[in-house]
Parts: structure tokens; sequence; C-alpha cells
């Protein structure tokens, strides 16, 4: 399931009278900086890059849903048993229905115009997932200058099925306050990484086999790459494709071919994991 379905909200306000459990969040203020930097990047350069990078700055933190529709005995405190929960969204020319999100309370404010807004704080990875689930998409800042659209099956490719899949990962490399060997243990337990393809062609354009690009360091080093997410391969090299693979086949190639390390997530919040370390994946 998506990050909440209408009996699920209307569940919890019948197990939870008091509001106090764990209920959705309408009081708590949002702001998420990194999607914003996206969006304003995106606003700024529509392309292929910089879309994949509004994406995969969806994978953590938080948004917002507009609940402004909802109605609600007491707004300061959360829903209630008998309390309506009504989620926005809005259509577009061709009719397709785009779940509404923002990066903070300011811009849902702004969107708002004037009314008093109800908003509702979830995970951005649950939210994408809902919107591709349940929706035709998502329009995340409507309203605004940095306004980024990206429909169901954007998601899915960007995203895959699950949002979600590397999240504690991504939140990890995001957030830098997890120890290094913590660190380390996490990218063992990950189930699912993503490597960049290349396409090889020959002089008259057809694809003759593909080869695994690799990262350069400052001082010459060679690294192998791995993404958390398809998203995080084309906000670092958008002709390529995105292939699933387990962490220990991107250790043992970057052994075998005596890299410097695995450079995880090239395109930002990235980490060097050493020929040493790498050790305990292979």
């Amino acid at each position: 399931m998506g990050l909440f379905s209408k009996w699920a909200a209307r569940k919890t306000a019948e197990e939870d009278p008091t509001g106090k459990g764990t209920g959705p969040s309408v009081t708590r203020l949002v702001s998420n900086r990194l999607v914003q930097a996206a969006l304003s990047r995106w606003s700024s350069s529509k392309d292929a890059r910089t879309f994949a990078e509004v994406l995969r700055q969806c994978v953590t933190g938080e948004l917002l849903l507009d609940a402004t529709g909802s109605v609600l005995a007491d707004p300061a405190h959360g829903f209630h048993a008998g309390d309506t929960l009504s989620i926005a969204s809005r259509t577009d020319e061709q009719g397709r229905r785009l779940l509404l999100a923002f990066t903070s309370n300011e811009r849902l404010a702004e969107y708002r115009r004037g009314e008093h807004p109800v908003s509702l704080v979830q995970p951005a990875a649950a939210v994408l997932a809902q919107a591709a689930a349940d929706y035709d998409g998502i329009a995340i800042d409507a309203g605004s200058d940095d306004l980024c659209i990206a429909f169901a099956d954007e998601i899915r490719r960007h995203l895959t099925d699950d949002p979600a899949l590397n999240e504690p990962l991504k939140t990890a490399l995001v957030e830098r306050t997890v120890p290094w060997e913590e660190l380390l243990n996490l990218v063992q337990r990950t189930p699912t990484v993503f490597i960049a393809l290349a396409k090889v062609r020959d002089e008259a354009g057809t694809v003759t086999g593909v080869r695994i690009p690799t990262a350069k360091g400052k001082n010459g080093e060679t690294y192998s790459v791995a993404f958390t997410s398809p998203a995080e391969v084309w906000a670092w090299s958008p002709p390529e494709d995105a292939q699933a693979t387990g962490i220990a086949n991107v250790a043992r190639v970057a052994m075998e071919q005596s890299h410097d390390g695995v450079l995880l997530n090239p395109a930002g919040q990235s980490v060097v994991i050493s020929p040493a370390e790498l050790q305990r994946f292979a």
C-alpha cells in the first residue's frame, strides 16, 4: 500500500481518538531544501538530468500534502473520530489526475493564496509511491515557478515500483550522521543497487554492445560506480541505461579491474568505498 488510504486514515482516528498516536501529522513544519534546490535547477534548465535530479531527491525527507479541504474538529491536534480527510489533487488538460505535494508550508500557503492551509506530513518516498499507484502522477510545488510534474510511468521508471527501495541508504548518505562502519553494514544489507550501462556503437551508429562507465577522481583515480536508484544514474549521466544488480557484483568487478574503489551516487551526497573495504561485499 502507498502512504495511506482513506480506510487507513479513518481506522487510525477510530483506534486513536486522542489523536496522539501514529495518525497523520497536520501541524509540523516542513522544509525539504534538497528537493527545493533540485526544483530550482529544473526550473532554470528543463532536461533529463535536472528532471532526474528532482526525483532522486524525493526519496528522502518529507513532503506536504494539501489537506485544506478536510473537515477537522480540532486542526491543531490532528485527526479524530468523525473527521473527514480530503487530499487535494488537480487534473491537467488531458484529464490526468495529479497528486499535489509541497516542499514547505510556505509554498503550500502561497498556493492556497490567503486560505488557512491544512497540511499532511508524509515521507517523500511514500508520497511518490502513492502518486504512481493511485494517481496519474504528481505536481510538486504547484503555483510556484519551480513546479515539476512527474507522471506515474516516469516515477516508476526513475524510482522503480517501490520508490522507498533504498530509502535507508539514500537517507544515510544525505544526513551523514551514521558512523562509517554502520554505513558499510547498511550498504552490505542493501539488496539492490544500480549500475550504468553505456551503449557501444560502430561507425554506422549500430549498437554493438554495452560497457560499464567508470568515474575519475581529482587525482586520476578510477572508480566503479553504483547508484541507489535509476534516477541517480540519470542525474549523473542521462544517456546511459540503468541496470539493477547486487553490491557484491559491483565490488567484484571493482577488485578484478583494480579500481580505486566504488563511488556510490556520484551525482551528489556520494561516498567512496575503498578496495580494502570492498572485501566484505565480494
